[in-house]
């Protein structure tokens, strides 16, 4: 699977696996699969000549023979555990296939409905095809084609319309029990119905010491009123190369506060669109990543504003240590209609280690003339002054620029609304970066 000047990707027995995976789709999936192919065919992997890709390298992953997950087993029992909460409802993927037994979708709450992609193709034919055929692809597109081509199965979310769901929806993507160089690909698909309430967090897991590639596709579509809490977690393995790829579609009036949290993985690439399809809806798309050694994380953005009175307010930070790289690029795009909207736009970064560098990009789009948008970026370090004003308090050095980097962190972890999300990334971090002692 390689297109012409671009990177080729090597996959063991793809043929094969598509040919079984075409043959036991229903016959819209069937379509979707086989144009997936086709246009991935046609694109290839991403390469540093793509614009929106001219600071992350996939070469990487063009250089190996990559293999796709055999087993849905979980070999890691003891280590899940703690990521898992017995007051959520714990939805656990192994590989990309649901896994009923670490689950607790047994007996949920009134208004939710959780099926199995399989299940929800016969049960729910029309929600799956409406929202595959119909989500625009964004900045990722190559990657958004291989996962709708080579997804074995997933998870759809439903909740009805006036549902108020208070347990945290935790879906947990776990990466387990492969061999080196092998690739996955989670798949979530979540409808919000009319005036409905919820709070999800999607973590992506690994505990393997071999090399992997999960390439994620999540898609969310939130009705009329509604109001979502949504969080992105990466925490896979150390030697892993996570790429996600995540579509929202906001109905008039809907609230969303969305976070992104990166801290683990070697190479991450998430790209996030956000699609305002109704008038007066409220968005805020926070996000921190928090990373070190040779760490490389990649955050693309998009807020495509197609109504009229809409407000949104994006932050993104990223505290860097030794020699990590991060990438910063947001887009909002305002179209002609979309009078009456006010955007903010930020992105901060602190420089932990002197090798650490930023690449950052805040980009305005706008065709409509009665608007507020601002936009900004900044790159820092901590500042001596500062250090210097707490060492005059009594405090050592090595405390104030623990406090200093805290308080970095505390800014952007303490606008996530939901306790429960905010206390498992607090718990996380701590583990990130133990001298900060959050």
């Amino acid at each position: 699977m390689m297109a012409q000047e671009q990177l080729p990707l090597k996959i063991e027995g793809i043929d094969e696996y598509q040919t079984k995976l075409i043959h036991n789709s229903c016959d819209w999936l069937k379509d979707s699969r086989q144009r997936a192919v086709a246009q991935f065919a046609q694109l290839g992997l991403p390469t540093l000549k793509d614009e929106e890709w001219k600071y992350t390298s996939l070469a990487e992953l063009s250089s190996k023979r990559l293999q796709i997950a055999s087993h849905h087993k979980l070999t890691e029992e003891k280590q899940f555990h703690a990521y898992a909460d017995g007051a959520d409802i714990n939805i656990v993927l192994i590989n990309g296939v649901l896994w009923g037994d670490l689950s607790t979708i047994k007996h949920l709450p009134q208004g939710i409905i959780v099926k199995s992609f399989s299940d929800a193709a016969v049960h729910f034919p029309a929600e799956l095809k409406e929202t595959v055929s119909k989500l625009t692809a964004n900045d990722s597109k190559p990657l958004l084609y291989l996962n709708q081509a080579l997804f074995l199965d997933g998870i759809f979310i439903k909740i009805e319309n006036n549902a108020v769901i208070e347990p945290l929806v935790h879906i947990i993507h776990v990466t387990s029990n492969i061999e080196q160089d092998t690739v996955v690909f989670p798949r979530s698909i979540i409808h919000i119905g009319v005036a409905a309430k919820a709070a999800i967090l999607e973590s992506y897991i690994g505990f393997t010491p071999n090399s992997y590639w999960s390439n994620a596709l999540t898609d969310m579509r939130i009705g009329e009123n509604a109001q979502v809490k949504y969080c992105k977690a990466e925490g896979e393995a150390s030697h892993a190369v996570h790429t996600a790829t995540t579509r929202i579609w906001q109905e008039r009036f809907s609230q969303l506060e969305s976070f992104s949290f990166t801290h683990r993985a070697k190479l991450v690439r998430n790209n996030l669109t956000i699609l305002l399809k109704g008038e007066g809806t409220n968005t805020i798309m926070n996000g921190l990543y928090a990373i070190d050694g040779l760490q490389h994380v990649d955050n693309h953005t998009l807020l495509d504003i197609q109504q009229p009175n809409c407000t949104s307010y994006q932050l993104y930070k990223g505290i860097l240590n030794d020699a990590a790289h991060a990438v910063f690029n947001g887009k909002i795009y305002v179209h002609p209609i979309a009078q009456k909207t006010n955007a903010y736009q930020l992105n901060k970064h602190l420089l932990l280690g002197k090798e650490s560098r930023v690449d950052t990009k805040p980009q305005l789009e706008i065709f409509a003339d009665d608007v507020k948008c601002t936009h900004g970026a900044t790159v820092g370090q901590l500042s001596d002054e500062e250090i210097f004003y707490l060492q005059s308090r009594a405090i050592t050095k090595e405390l104030a620029s623990q406090l200093l980097a805290k308080g970095f962190i505390d800014d952007i972890i303490n606008t996530i609304a939901s306790g429960s999300i905010r206390q498992k990334l607090s718990k996380l971090l701590a583990k990130k970066f133990p001298e900060v002692k959050l």
